[in-house]
């Protein structure tokens, strides 16, 4: 290594002013930058308020002697890493041992040769040198690993975190991968929350946050972002796992089983149920530390990730609806309910969806369906309705008839075609009170093969009230049988 000698700065403490002249010019000659102490305290100060690299410490000096100074400054956190070598006429063995003791690299006697000292000087600001640099990598190395705690600990496995801070970690930019994406979304959120307080709101979101959270991270998925009450997870990226494809569905499996547990807590705090769907797809996409120097997150972007959004969008609550690239990737142990073809905004081909309710091999995870049977109706019940769509700035208020009805869903005669998957807001006649029931939201999900226009909704948003009603005449207006 080749030294800088200008660059270090040695302090020579000796109460003898001819000894620090004597010193000093050997030092000097080398063109190392010198500083002088008289006695002990002065020593302490100077090393306390100065970056010094070396001390050459005399021991026996009025006031405090070197032993006592080097005590002190190894004591001191200020300036305990600073190298001491005692240079004294003291030469016995138990002077040494006791300077050693005290903390010096090392002991000259005098009289002393100047090449031994200046070989002597020279290997411990080598030593010096090298422990600088080691410790600035090591200050490198922790603002790195700080960088990836602070930007992926809130949303990846410690495992993960862990597994980061022992290799390369991330690419600087991004790089093309394949990998599962999947995003979930409340149904009804946003017409739930303009019935609560903020505080509420919050405390709802946030229970809701965090159980599933934990379940996406117990299968190893990176938490990309919250988007309101949505959530947008990678499986695969940024650590490599060969079965992102099916983590990726246990995943989400479990994270609707989940929301019976939820809801419990939800009851008991009087806040409203709450209806999950999720959409999953694998494809390639480029993930990377997207941003600018000031603020940079890690992130995916693709058409891939728009895919996976839109096929979320065709969820109901409890629903897990997966992409033909995912279905191919887990089709030998994933359990289909069925199948269906959509044209996404914005994708060119239709698209066959396949809606998961399990699956097989190493996660053996199934959805827990609770009954729900659609009773024929002894008596239609009236509702009024307009389709959702952002286009219009006007919707027309069109009518129908609920046929058969169940907690979730109903089979209605309608008067006018309507496409699948359209989001409606209905209001249905209260014939008790003769006025309407109103912020009831739904999906079109299918319309049978028959002449008339019978389809079936799937209700996305129920108030309590409209529940109660909803049982009421399921149990007492159905058909007998």
């Amino acid at each position: 290594m080749i030294l800088n000698n200008s660059e270090f700065k040695i302090l020579i403490v000796d109460d003898v002013p001819k000894n620090i002249q004597v010193l000093g010019s050997i030092l000097i000659k080398e063109n190392y930058n010198i500083s002088f102490a008289y006695n002990g305290t002065d020593a302490l100060n100077l090393a306390a308020t100065n970056e010094l690299d070396l001390i050459l410490l005399d021991v026996m000096m009025p006031g405090i002697d070197g032993f006592e100074t080097c005590r002190r400054l190894k004591n001191s956190h200020e300036t305990r890493d600073i190298p001491v070598i005692f240079m004294t006429a003291l030469s016995e063995t138990t002077d040494k041992v006791k300077g050693l003791q005290y903390g010096a690299v090392d002991y000259i006697t005098k009289p002393y040769e100047a090449e031994e000292v200046l070989a002597r000087v020279k290997t411990h600001l080598t030593i010096r040198k090298l422990q600088k640099d080691l410790a600035e990598r090591i200050r490198d190395l922790e603002i790195r690993n700080q960088f990836i705690r602070r930007t992926f600990g809130q949303y990846l496995s410690d495992e993960i975190v862990h597994n980061l801070l022992q290799s390369d970690g991330i690419k600087v930019g991004g790089e093309k991968r394949t990998i599962t994406i999947l995003m979930s979304d409340l149904r009804g959120f946003s017409s739930i929350s303009e019935r609560l307080s903020p505080e509420d709101i919050v405390t709802l979101l946030n229970n809701y946050l965090c159980a599933m959270t934990d379940v996406i991270l117990k299968y190893e998925g990176t938490i990309d972002e919250f988007i309101g009450d949505a959530i947008l997870v990678l499986f695969g990226a940024p650590i490599w796992k060969p079965d992102h494809s099916e983590r990726a569905a246990a995943c989400a499996i479990e994270m609707q089983n989940a929301m019976e547990k939820l809801n419990e807590e939800n009851r008991r705090l009087g806040f409203p149920e709450l209806q999950m769907g999720i959409g999953i797809n694998t494809g390639e996409v480029v993930v990377g530390n997207i941003g600018s120097i000031k603020r940079a997150k890690y992130g995916v972007v693709g058409r891939n990730v728009n895919i996976t959004s839109r096929i979320q969008s065709y969820t109901v609550g409890n629903q897990i609806l997966i992409s033909e690239n995912t279905f191919d990737c887990i089709s030998e142990m994933a359990s289909i309910k069925q199948s269906f073809k959509v044209n996404p905004k914005g994708v060119k081909e239709p698209v066959t969806l396949y809606d998961l309710i399990g699956i097989g091999g190493a996660y053996d995870k199934y959805l827990k369906e609770k009954e729900d049977v659609l009773r024929p109706l002894e008596s239609e019940i009236p509702f009024k309705y307009v389709v959702l769509d952002e286009k219009s700035t006007e919707p027309v208020l069109l009518s129908g008839h609920i046929v058969s009805l169940s907690n979730k869903r109903a089979t209605v005669r309608l008067y006018t075609d309507i496409p699948l998957f359209s989001n409606l807001k209905i209001k249905i006649l209260n014939k008790f009170k003769n006025n309407y029931f109103d912020d009831i939201y739904c999906k079109v999900l299918r319309k049978p093969n028959t002449e008339e226009r019978i389809y079936e909704f799937f209700f996305t948003l129920i108030p309590d009230e409209i529940k109660i009603f909803f049982k009421e005449n399921s149990e007492h207006n159905a058909v007998k049988q």
